[in-house]
């Protein structure tokens, strides 16, 4: 469905709901042809017919995703082209609403219009999403192989069990025939019909177990062929993700230099256009908190800990890392509540301003964008911070370090206790089973130290964390553990009082330490008081002490 005039207009088809059926979805934004160019206006067509089957608004389908509803709006309107991932889910989701599936065709249809925005818009990500294509559609071979080969010993070990039991039944014959040879000269020729009947269909049954035989080695072989393909795609896969960041498709600006500033200084250059957009954001967003946590919830949303486990942008596979970009715009331009701007960027003080997201200090800039206008991002996960500016990419810049105004040129990411683990760490937390125990655990080994929410919700499998962080907190208080959750209206008062850092309010993070009731030998230590008495943080060699039942702070 598009709009012209303000007015929807809606075309009945396959992909759509006949009239009288799911209400439709609207899109706030209108499908710009030559904006944003044919395969992206193709592809954004698609999709939203494919959207109607929903039978629901953007903004319910928004909360029933991972994608915000400004991304949605992003792909719908052909700004920006989404993963593969996201339009099978698109894909699928209306089968479920209709209760019938996408022809296959349509749905192959779909995908070649999708790979085809994305060889458009990024061909290093539809060189990747073309041999993720070869590998999903290798891994189906080799499981149906893997399948026919099962199906086909099973059939082997029927004929051979079969072919055994007409042979004892044939030596059951001839014994009997010899013994009753005599009294039973009436029944040989019973018998002898018996007898040839039982080798005539062990003899087919041989001839049957030969052809499985000759067809099972012939599966065993292409089986084998399909997994040495799998493997040799997932490692060109791999190699192919590896040095996507190596590569480039134009020149590149670069920041030499580590932050070691929280901002930047007012600009001073010369450079009206510059100058314009920088003021822009500033006035925008005067205290610089409207950035910060945008930036920081596209990247919580990509890294989607609840759902996926993962806890640190390196642990994204490079499509997904690459669809960041958007992401980040996307939360800056509704953060700084800019108007729709180009496909491949925002539009500050009237100027196109295009947009680069990377984990290292260096940006593409395609040979169409020399002298264009850039707002960066560096994320190093590394050293903790991450930083934004502006820059205009002329000769000079791209020749060398690049002169880049930072609008904040340190933020730090904050504590990420599981990224930080050892190897074995980790594995000692998934040992412990369900994730109410692996929370356990956690709040065991870390403790007097905070630890993100991030971690947390990776560990719980679940964004909704504060019942299963309560249970863990239940079984621990028998062994005089305490956690503090940013839940608590106590968290900072408990925090100063056991002379802990107390953190910024709205801080996501918990904390975990083991009391002991307050005793002479303990000196003069920062104690909390519980049920009367004045407990403080356990030494080593201090005894386990339950805290009081139903009495200890969450």
């Amino acid at each position: 469905m598009e709009q012209y005039d303000g007015r929807p207009e809606t075309v009945v088809g396959e992909l759509l709901p006949l009239p009288g059926g799911p209400r439709t979805m609207v899109f706030q934004k209108d499908l710009d042809r030559a904006a944003i160019g044919e395969e992206r206006y193709q592809l954004a067509l698609a999709l939203r017919q494919l959207a109607q089957r929903l039978g629901i608004s953007l903004t319910r389908y928004a909360a029933r995703v991972t994608w915000d509803r400004s991304s949605l709006s992003r792909f719908f309107s052909g700004h920006a082209v989404p993963p593969a991932d996201f339009v099978d889910q698109l894909i699928a989701d209306g089968d479920r609403a209709l209760g019938a599936e996408l022809a296959p065709a349509v749905c192959s249809l779909v995908r070649g219009l999708h790979r085809a925005a994305l060889q458009v818009a990024s061909p290093k990500g539809a060189r990747l999403q073309g041999l993720r294509d070869e590998l999903a559609d290798a891994e189906r071979q080799n499981g149906m192989l893997q399948q026919e080969t099962r199906l086909l010993r099973d059939m082997v070990i029927a004929a051979k069990q079969q072919i055994e039991d007409r042979d004892a039944k044939i030596r059951a014959v001839e014994t009997s025939a010899t013994a009753d040879r005599i009294t039973h000269r009436a029944e040989l020729a019973q018998r002898s019909e018996s007898f040839e009947t039982l080798r005539e269909e062990r003899d087919q049954l041989r001839a049957v177990l030969e052809k499985l035989r000759g067809e099972l080695a012939d599966t065993e072989s292409r089986a084998a062929e399909a997994e040495r393909r799998c493997v040799e795609l997932e490692n060109r896969l791999e190699a192919a993700e590896e040095g996507a960041g190596d590569e480039s498709d134009g020149r590149l600006l670069r920041a030499d230099a580590a932050p070691t500033a929280a901002a930047s200084a007012p600009y001073r250059g010369d450079d009206e256009d510059l100058g314009e957009v920088i003021a822009e954001i500033q006035r925008r967003d005067v205290l610089g908190r409207r950035i910060v946590t945008a930036v920081t919830r596209a990247m919580d949303q990509v890294v989607d800990a609840a759902r996926t486990g993962r806890v640190r942008l390196d642990q994204l596979p490079a499509v997904e890392l690459a669809s960041l970009t958007a992401i980040v715009a996307n939360h800056l331009q509704h953060a700084l509540n800019l108007p729709d701007g180009p496909s491949s960027g925002l539009l500050v003080a009237g100027r196109q301003v295009r947009f680069r997201f990377a984990l290292a200090p260096a940006w593409t800039v395609a040979p169409d964008e020399s002298d264009g206008l850039f707002l960066l991002v560096e994320v190093n996960e590394a050293a903790g911070w991450w930083r934004i500016g502006v820059v205009r990419a002329t000769p000079r810049n791209l020749a060398g370090p690049s002169e880049i105004h930072w609008l904040h040129h340190r933020v730090e990411l904050g504590p990420n206790v599981l990224g930080s683990m050892t190897a074995e760490e980790r594995r000692s937390i998934s040992a412990a089973g369900l994730p109410k125990d692996q929370l356990g655990r956690l709040f065991r080994m870390v403790q007097l130290r905070p630890i993100d929410r991030r971690t947390v919700q990776a560990i719980a499998r679940t964004e909704s964390i504060g019942s299963r962080v309560h249970d863990a907190a239940e079984r621990l208080a028998a062994e005089g553990i305490i956690v503090l959750t940013p839940f608590n209206e106590r968290f900072h008062e408990i925090t100063a009082a056991l002379g802990f850092p107390v953190p910024p309010r709205g801080s996501r993070h918990f904390l975990a330490a083991r009391l002991v009731r307050l005793r002479p030998d303990h000196g003069s230590v920062p104690s909390l008081e519980l049920t009367g008495e004045r407990w403080c943080v356990a030494r080593p060699e201090d005894a386990v002490e339950a805290l009081p039942p139903g009495r200890h702070p969450r």
